[in-house]
């Protein structure tokens, strides 16, 4: 029976989670500056449609930007796990051949 070898490049792995949390912040700020940027053109009108867009505004917010967000960070806490568990296996093992065999 063969082993199964996995090949990671601890610094694709970061480079990676750095760009996921770049892209989180940006969709966060599109999002948020979306609904402002909307709140701020309807200030002008007076109807009472306005204070029911207003609260759908509300609900973007709550439904799919809450939930993809929420995902995202879970990948990207799950990949943060996965890469300080990397780097402190390389640190033991490094430290392990600095002090020889025992």
């Amino acid at each position: 029976m063969g082993t199964t070898k996995i090949k990671m490049d601890v610094h694709d792995l970061q480079a990676t989670l750095q760009k996921l949390e770049s892209s989180m912040d940006e969709f966060r700020s599109y999002t948020d500056s979306f609904r402002s940027g909307t709140r701020d053109q309807l200030k002008s009108f007076s109807s009472d449609f306005i204070e029911k867009i207003d609260a759908v505004l509300d609900n973007m917010n709550d439904d799919i930007n809450s939930d993809l967000l929420k995902d995202l960070e879970d990948i990207h806490r799950a990949g943060k796990k996965i890469l300080d568990e990397m780097k402190q296996a390389d640190e033991e093992v490094g430290e392990m051949i600095r002090s020889g065999p025992s």
